[in-house]
């Protein structure tokens, strides 16, 4: 049995600090202007956004779920830093168009754990009020003037790590009915914040040395140099953080110096909902396939790869039409069915035969378990039982090898990888590239991940019928194989062998393992609508 390869240069990237977040109330306007009124009284009826101008596009503009916060004012960013080693909640907020407020006494359920990364960096350029509101829609009313004097903003981000939630369940936490306090216009929580270095200025911006302000440790509250500045004399500047400390690297918090908040990941809460209304959600979906599924063609194919199960594989197959999930499960999902009692726990340590200590250790620090700031995640580290199990509580189960082939290869378009015909790269699968191993990998260009994915990342790489992950983040468990052992399709984020990535892309591996690189997607059968 081949197990996952482990890269020369890999090293554990995800740690359990037990930081919590007390809740500040701050209301950022970041440069809205207006009174905050009542959360109705920001849905601008205006439809067309290039049409509107100023403050008007705020209310017209859907709200980013990743906003930059590089613009909020120093006092309520530097506050709202040194509550993440203070608390034991998640931050809870109102947010809607260009105006955020922190909700001081309503708490979520959970807390934040730093995760390191080796730095990156990202210039970009900013020349017109969309790109403005479209980068940074918290401050973006505030900048329009620096941006119509200077007629471009220039924006250098140097990014070291984030802050992510977790600790009991999201899901759980993103429901209104379990939040705690007074929550009055809650419309999100805050599930990651991501921390280095910025410096925004004019293309005419002359340097100036930040002031000191207070933070994160390694962020604003370092002395001289740490702190937000701003200036007019010499063109526009705002800065935080100094990128010259960015380039230690540190497991439990931010280098010195490089601690600046620089983004914020939000999840939307769902709304309260009457009891019937809730029933109601618990009634199978109309048509002949589960919600987040999709109706894939039967026919008849000769597959690409050689089997290595003598009658049950090879020659031509012949595959019914089914209803395919469309992403891998992901980790609410099978958090959701652990919480029903229908599946076992996630496992957050990797097993297989002859697994050494070391391989262990290394390898466990990549399974997403039931981490909330994983949640949307494929699921992995699961054994074959725990897969087959979850989908027949799902009224499904695990695919068939030509199952699965017959979905990436497009049906009857004959396709040799789930995208096309076109060489795999970053931008269409998460494999292993640069940040998986400098020596030896499928593309010398980082994908951005160094385990999994979001589920559905990599939307270049989407096969038919919008079908996504086929190709790398993790391998997926099958039916097929014999006694001991079953067939993974589809190759995994430390996937360097193009072949793996391929439609007809396999390996056979025992049913007990766990593997950081392993998760798996469900089929149903497609049942006539009522």
């Amino acid at each position: 049995m081949r197990v996952a390869r482990v890269a020369s240069s890999a090293r554990p990237l995800f740690f359990g600090l037990g930081l919590g977040l007390g809740l500040l109330a701050v209301t950022v306007a970041a440069g809205c202007g207006r009174s905050r009124g009542n959360l109705a009284s920001h849905l601008a009826p205006t439809q067309d956004l290039a049409g509107a101008t100023g403050q008007a596009r705020c209310g017209v503009a859907k709200s980013h779920d990743r906003p930059l916060i590089i613009e909020w004012p120093s006092p309520e960013r530097g506050a709202l830093e040194s509550q993440v080693l203070r608390g034991d909640h998640l931050v809870v907020v109102r947010y809607e168009g260009c105006e955020m407020e922190v909700l001081r006494r309503c708490y979520a359920r959970g807390r934040y754990a730093f995760s390191g990364v080796q730095q990156k960096v990202d210039n970009s350029s900013i020349r017109s009020a969309d790109e403005l509101y479209a980068k940074i829609p918290l401050g973006a009313a505030r900048l329009e003037a620096e941006l119509e004097r200077h007629g471009a903003l220039s924006l250098a981000m140097t990014y070291v790590g984030a802050y992510e939630a977790e600790g009991g369940s999201l899901s759980e936490a993103l429901e209104s009915d379990a939040l705690e306090g007074r929550c009055d216009g809650a419309t999100h929580v805050v599930t990651n914040l991501s921390v280095g270095a910025f410096q925004l200025t004019s293309a005419s911006g002359a340097g100036v040395k930040a002031g000191a302000e207070v933070g994160l440790p390694g962020g604003v509250g370092e002395g001289a140099g740490g702190g937000v500045s701003s200036t007019h004399a010499r063109g526009f500047r705002r800065s935080d953080g100094d990128p010259g400390a960015c380039s230690g690297y540190s497991d439990t918090r931010p280098p010195e110096g490089c601690g600046a908040l620089l983004r914020i990941e939000v999840e939307a809460l769902s709304p309260s909902e009457p009891q019937n209304a809730k029933k109601d959600k618990e009634r199978p979906a109309k048509g002949r396939c589960p919600r987040g599924s999709v109706e894939v063609e039967g026919g008849v194919f000769t597959p690409s790869s050689t089997g290595e199960w003598g009658s049950s594989w090879g020659g031509n197959q012949s595959v019914d039409g089914l209803c395919v999930g469309i992403h891998e499960v992901s980790v609410a999902e099978y958090s959701r069915c652990a919480r029903a009692g229908a599946c076992s726990q996630a496992p957050t340590t990797v097993d297989w035969t002859e697994i050494s200590d070391a391989e262990r250790e290394q390898h466990s620090d990549l399974c997403n378990g039931s981490r909330t700031g994983r949640r949307k995640h494929p699921v992995n580290c699961v054994s074959w039982h725990q897969a087959e199990s979850y989908c027949r509580a799902q009224g499904g189960r695990l695919p068939t090898e030509a199952e699965w082939e017959w979905a990436a290869r497009g049906g009857d378009q004959q396709r040799s990888y789930a995208w096309g015909e076109d060489d795999p790269d970053p931008e269409l699968v998460n494999a292993c590239g640069r940040e998986c191993s400098k020596n030896e990998n499928l593309f010398d260009r980082r994908d951005g991940n160094h385990g999994t994915a979001k589920t559905g990342s990599y939307r270049r790489g989407r096969g038919r019928w919008y079908l996504e992950d086929l190709a790398g983040n993790v391998w997926e468990w099958t039916q097929s194989g014999d006694s001991d052992e079953r067939v993974l399709r589809g190759g995994g984020f430390w996937s360097i062998d193009d072949d793996e990535l391929r439609v007809g892309g396999r390996e056979a591996v025992e049913l007990r393992s766990r593997r950081a690189d392993v998760g798996f997607r469900c089929v149903w059968e497609p049942t006539q609508a009522p």
